[in-house]
Order: C-alpha cells, then structure tokens, then sequence
C-alpha cells in the first residue's frame, strides 16, 4: 500500500483508489515526548485508515510550518520547520504529481494545527487546476467527536481547556504508538503544569510569563498508552467514517 514500496508498473490507481499524504512536523512536545510526535501519529493514523478502506499511502510530509512559541511553551531545540509558501508550494507540487498519476481521491492526513491553512490554499490551488479531484483535509481532532472529549474530560478530570499540544490525549496516543520514544522520567509527578499565562493572541517577542521551563503549556497528567489506544480506536472509527461519508459524494464536474 505505500507508494515508495511500489514499482512503476504497480502505479496503476484505478478511479475508486484514495491516495493518503500523511503530514506531521518536527518540533518540541515537552520534554517527554519525542519531536517527531505529530509525525508518528500521522503515519500511525495513515496506516490504519489504509487497512480499513484500501489506497495507497504516499510518503509523509515530516516538515511542517512552525508551531508560534506561546503554544509549544517558548523556544525550544528541535523546531525544523519551512516557511508557509515553501509548504504550500511543496503540498500542490506533490498533489499535482498524484493527480497526473491518475488519483482523484486524496487525503491529506494532519497532526499539525498550523498546516492546516496552508494545506487549504494548496487544495484551492490543484482543485481548481484539475476540477476533477476531491480532496479532504482531516486532523485526527476533527473526528474525535465532542462526546467523546467531553466524557473523557470527566472520566479522567482534565478539562478539555488544560489538555492540548503535549498534553493528556496528545501524550497517550504516542504512548500507544511509539512507546519506545517515551521519556515519562521527565514528566512530572504533577503532569507537568507550571500555570504560564495563557493567551489566545500573538504577542512577538513572547512575553515571559507565557513561557514555560519544560515546554509543558497543559497538562499530561492522566497519560497512558491504555488511555492512548481507546482514543486512537475512536479517532480510527470515526475517521475511516468520514472519508467514506466526503468521497460518497460525486465528485464536482
């Protein structure tokens, strides 16, 4: 099922064939977390959304656009990034390519909130280039279900507000995932909560109080792989729903 496996001759996508681009990044989750985090739960994802409704999975984008310093806890080592128009620029080469290969059902599976414009200016451009492809941006967030949140927030008492990049969902899931890569030696006891000061807008240079010493914004307090795998079972569900709900629909003429 992965495109880099194949030979030329095995490229042969039929018109029903999804093509899915797994996209991640390379930058701090903490410090018990590895950097390739968003990465690894794309590729994960990827994989078990191939074996549910079939394709062919192209190889990841582990390079994504910068995650701002008031969301990761401060400036950290291990940001790798491109900028915005390199991305974009890379994402519409790479989708123009799978369309001249005869696919016409794309997925581009994210772990990384600020990919996420970037990747719809890239299917705004191809779409309307080759008006015969669908295209469908997914993070595995956006199919989780607001039930399901809500009632893992009480099952566990970390409110959904305390629980985003690097915390407890994020960390559970590579727990489940890459349990090898885990440093819960530096995680601590309390999850990791040094209480910065939150904001919902971008301040440059990032003002002190919003940083953090260990990269930790939320909590990861409650982490578990058991915990990872009940949340990547569902996000699997419910993800392999979707794709067949959007690509049910006729493709626009």
């Amino acid at each position: 099922m992965f495109i880099s496996d194949m030979t030329w001759p095995d490229l042969t996508p039929g018109p029903g064939d999804h093509v899915i681009v797994p996209i991640g990044t390379l930058e701090p989750h903490g410090p018990h977390l590895p950097l390739g985090s968003d990465t690894m739960i794309s590729d994960h994802f990827a994989l078990r959304l191939a074996d549910d409704i079939g394709g062919h999975i192209a190889p990841t984008i582990s390079y994504g656009v910068a995650t701002p310093t008031r969301r990761v806890g401060g400036a950290f080592p291990g940001i790798i990034n491109i900028t915005g128009s390199t991305f974009t620029t890379l994402v519409t080469e790479i989708l123009a390519c799978l369309a001249q290969h005869g696919y016409r059902r794309v997925v581009l599976l994210n772990s990384a909130i600020d990919n996420l414009s970037f990747l719809c200016e890239a299917a705004r451009e191809l779409t309307n280039r080759a008006p015969d492809v669908r295209i469908m941006i997914v993070s595995w967030w956006d199919v989780v279900g607001e039930d399901f949140r809500d009632a893992l927030a009480e099952e566990t008492g970390t409110a959904r507000r305390d629980d985003h990049h690097a915390g407890m969902v994020e960390s559970s899931l590579v727990m489940h995932i890459s349990p090898h890569t885990i440093r819960p030696d530096r995680l601590p006891g309390d999850g990791g909560t040094e209480h910065p000061r939150r904001i919902s807008y971008h301040v440059y240079p990032q003002p002190a109080d919003t940083t953090t010493t260990r990269g930790i914004v939320y909590t990861a307090a409650h982490s578990s792989a058991e915990l990872g795998k009940y949340v990547a079972d569902q996000v699997t569900r419910e993800l392999a729903n979707a794709v067949r709900r959007e690509f049910a629909a006729p493709i626009p003429s």
